[in-house]
């Protein structure tokens, strides 16, 4: 019984976890998409490459949900480069 009560519970965080970050798992021309990890310190939306480098995000797209496309200025090469990184 407490097993798949566990089991319940973990599939409930993980499927509102997926709704909660499906506009920032777009995928943009640019390559990069909007990245946060509020655990490790990074509450504020940052853009993550596919090489995994961070940049700002664009605040002049961000109406417009294109938060990375193109990024703005680099930040840093991982994410313990971040400000706010803290695991």
């Amino acid at each position: 019984m407490q097993f798949s009560a566990l089991v319940l519970s973990v599939s409930a965080t993980l499927i509102a976890a997926a709704t909660a970050t499906d506009n920032m798992n777009r995928d943009v021309d640019s390559g990069c998409r909007a990245f946060e990890d509020p655990d490790c310190g990074i509450d504020h939306g940052v853009c993550q490459c596919s090489n995994g480098w961070f940049y700002e995000l664009n605040l002049d797209n961000i109406d417009d949900g294109n938060y990375c496309n193109p990024p703005w200025g680099f930040l840093a090469t991982n994410a313990s480069g971040l400000a706010g990184y803290t695991c």
